[in-house]
């Protein structure tokens, strides 16, 4: 017997081992966009593309995070959400580089995708970051932080996967950065160029 009944959507979904709502979206048919969410990683919640709405307390939640209950009506695609979502990859825009046409991950880019799914075609808001010299020490990654959008999926693939940790956040707010420890390039790290944080990066960073 199920453990309760979602509506997502106005869809009747039973769920069971479900742990979050994204899991129960899924099991609906019903997509949710994102960018820090993979069954192999740790939940992480970074990115808030997965918002969505509960039609019984107003409130909006991220999906990866949030577990299901028993009666839950949410809806995943209102215009509150669609609004949120493109102030969203706007700012993360902001401090991207845009040079997509010279990216080796054009057509290929989930930020780029993403941004033409919602309808992106102009950035309101300057980009502040400065710019990062690329990291070329390595004969089998190069990293280009200028193109990070921060999701934490190469983190969390290099440690929970991998268990090498040749990566994590450094610093905090807008000056917080995807890098080795101690400013080392990483062909000074313990990586041993397994490629496995590039396969998740959802852009052209790695």
């Amino acid at each position: 017997m199920a453990k309760g009944i979602m509506y997502v959507d106005n869809i009747r979904v039973e769920f069971d081992d479900e742990p979050t709502i994204m899991d129960v979206c899924r099991k609906a048919g019903v997509e949710m966009p994102n960018f820090c969410f993979h069954s192999d990683l740790s939940v992480y919640g970074a990115c808030r593309m997965c918002m969505v709405e509960d039609l019984d307390t107003g409130k909006i939640d991220a999906a990866c995070t949030t577990k299901p209950k028993n009666g839950m009506r949410i809806r995943t695609n209102t215009s509150r959400l669609l609004k949120y979502r493109r102030m969203i990859l706007e700012l993360m825009l902001a401090s991207h580089c845009r040079d997509c046409t010279a990216c080796e991950k054009n057509r290929s880019c989930r930020l780029q995708e993403m941004a033409v799914r919602f309808g992106i075609h102009h950035v309101h808001f300057k980009d502040t970051r400065e710019h990062v010299p690329m990291d070329f020490s390595s004969p089998a990654v190069t990293f280009d932080l200028n193109k990070c959008i921060l999701c934490g999926d190469c983190v969390r693939m290099c440690a929970d996967v991998q268990g090498v940790n040749a990566i994590d956040f450094a610093y905090r707010g807008t000056e917080t950065l995807v890098t080795p420890a101690f400013n080392k390039t990483i062909a000074e790290t313990d990586c041993v160029g397994c490629g496995q944080c590039r396969v998740v990066c959802p852009t052209g960073a790695i």
